[in-house]
């Protein structure tokens, strides 16, 4: 596994999960256990790297392992292997947001982050590209799962706001995802 870091435990689902990816396969990825965080799940380019060459930079996929209410049934380790190939999947889309863009560009989309409208757009179209590169099922498996914990899109409001919704998912499946893609992000 060339450039990638992962956590023992992870590997068979991670190394499934990577094969629809073949463009990530020179691209350095760690894969990191944390036990403090306000996301079971999240993606960022290294800042030891982020002024480094494309082909340098290395980025950091999140899992975290422990957190308490709604949240814990939302920790990957808590969820079936489907969901977890659908976790996985959206988390190296933003890796591939990330590696196609110069530092300037990168520092930029890292930034509209923060803005409502451009967050979801970030947020939709690794969904998008999810359904795109064979993992749609996947992503649907765990967009129903994670609104069926109890109190848990109380606590994360942000899932109904900026992520497709699982009717959203199974509509692209069913009629392909050419018809709904957003135009990328202008950031």
């Amino acid at each position: 596994i060339k450039n990638k870091r992962i956590p023992g435990k992870y590997m068979s689902v991670i190394l499934e999960a990577l094969m629809h990816y073949p463009e990530l396969h020179e691209t350095r990825i760690d894969f990191k256990l944390t036990y403090s965080g306000k996301i079971p799940y999240g993606t960022k380019p290294s800042l030891w790297t982020l002024f480094k060459p494309v082909k340098r930079r290395k980025y950091i996929i999140t899992l975290l392992e422990d957190a308490t209410g709604p949240m814990e049934m939302a920790l990957f380790k808590n969820m079936s292997r489907t969901a977890q190939l659908g976790v996985i999947g959206h988390e190296l889309n933003h890796v591939i947001q990330f590696k196609s863009r110069t530092t300037k560009q990168l520092l930029k989309l890292l930034l509209s982050y923060t803005i409502p409208y451009f967050k979801k757009r970030i947020e939709r179209n690794a969904d998008i590209a999810t359904i795109e590169h064979g993992l749609g099922r996947e992503l649907y498996v765990h967009a129903v799962y994670i609104r069926c914990i109890p109190g848990y899109t109380e606590e994360r409001k942000d899932i109904n706001k900026y992520y497709l919704k699982p009717q959203e998912i199974l509509r692209m499946l069913k009629e392909g995802v050419g018809k709904f893609s957003e135009s990328p992000e202008s950031a």
